[in-house]
Parts: structure tokens; sequence; C-alpha cells
């Protein structure tokens, strides 16, 4: 039994607490590593106004999916999924911590001094460590967001 006959095997609830898209398989490492390149639209896209607005956002993206156990093929239509929470996770660590940290500071500094630069620079500096932590965590919180491919059918 293939890695992917196992995904679909999944309960329709898990699927349902999923972030799917479209890809291509791009390249085939020979560690099992998949690169798959999806095309990442903004809701803009579909309207039919599209071309008279100049606020339509198209960006490919390329994502890395470790050791994957399936046969796929280059150039082969793949569904790229995420599990929601995941997505949360994602969205916590990446703008709201950073926000909440640069807010805490924010109000304590202006509590304890009068001089906005100083006390906006010195937030802006707190998030140099909270970045640096989570960058040398990346290996870690890498774990955490696993993506799963399944074939198009």
């Amino acid at each position: 039994m293939y890695f992917c006959d196992l995904l679909r095997i999944r309960s329709k609830e898990m699927l349902s607490e999923e972030v799917s898209r479209s890809g291509i398989v791009q390249e085939i490492g020979d560690d099992g590593k998949v690169k798959v390149s999806i095309i990442s639209k903004a809701q803009c896209v579909s309207c039919q106004l599209n071309n008279s607005c100049s606020s339509s956002d198209v960006k490919e993206k390329i994502i890395e999916i470790d050791n994957f156990g399936g046969v796929l093929k280059i150039g082969e239509m793949v569904d790229v999924s995420l599990k929601e929470s995941a997505g949360f996770k994602a969205l916590f660590l990446g703008y709201i911590l950073p926000f909440l940290i640069l807010f805490i500071t924010l109000v304590i500094g202006t509590e304890y001094s009068d001089n906005e630069l100083y006390v906006g620079l010195i937030a802006l500096s707190t998030l140099v460590p909270y970045y640096f932590v989570i960058y040398l965590l990346q290996n870690v919180i890498k774990k955490e967001f696993s993506f799963f491919v399944n074939k198009q059918n």
C-alpha cells in the first residue's frame, strides 16, 4: 500500500479540517523530498474586473514535502494539504505573538518614559530576539507543519 493510498483512507472529519491547494510536482529528490509548485491567487483574481484593477495578485510558491513515500512523476497534478490547526499555529507564531510582544512593550514603555521614539525603538528591538529564537527552533517548528500530498484523479 502506497503512502497516497494511506492518505486517502483518512476519515471525512479530518479532510474537513484541512486546507488544500492544487499544485504541480516540480522536483523529486533521492531522499524522498518532493517540491510542489502551487499558484497562490488573491481573491480578486476570479473577479471579472481583474484586468482593469491593479490589485490582482498571483504568486508561485514552492512547497517542500519531506519523507514522501508515494510514487509521483515530475509535472503531475497533486493536491497539497495542511491541517487547519497547523495554519492557526503559523498565524499565531508569525503574526499574533509578535504583535502582542510589540503592543505590550509599547504599553509598558509609555508608562515609564515620555520619549516615544525611544519606546518605539525598544519595542521594535524586542522582536529581534523573538525572531532569532524562531530561527533557532526552525527544525522543531518545521516538524509541526507537515504537508500531505494526494494525487489528483
